[in-house]
């Protein structure tokens, strides 16, 4: 097919450029709402019944640095994950990045669950 027969479906080449503005909006917010409560219960799950500290705080329990250990772990992983969560919005709202959009936002929040997996051991 012609350049002249793409002109009314908006799409050029491979890439359907469509307007997805719900799918371009909704994407970044569900993943801001559902990615914390994901890795509440993560958390619940793994952490919570331990009667001793998370194993992440073995290494430093000698010169009592679990607290920074903690919050270390916690910082590295919430800046990648803004920052992934920052590229869903820089993507553009063509159709065709749909599928790449969602993956980026499961691995996001891929990188906040993984947070408290990596507390307890």
């Amino acid at each position: 097919m012609s350049q002249a027969g793409n002109a009314g479906t908006g799409r050029t080449g491979r890439l359907d450029r469509r307007r997805d503005l719900a799918g371009w909006l909704l994407t970044p917010l569900v993943t801001l709402l559902v990615t914390p409560v994901l890795a509440g219960c993560t958390a619940m799950v793994a952490l919570l019944g331990a009667d001793q500290p998370p194993a992440l705080c073995e290494q430093v329990r000698p010169e009592n640095g679990c607290e920074e250990a903690t919050l270390t772990l916690l910082g590295a992983h919430l800046v990648v994950a803004a920052g992934m969560w920052l590229l869903l919005w820089l993507l553009p709202w063509w159709r065709g990045l749909r599928v790449p959009r969602v993956l980026l936002a499961v691995v996001a929040a891929g990188v906040v669950i993984a947070v408290p997996l990596r507390m307890a051991g």
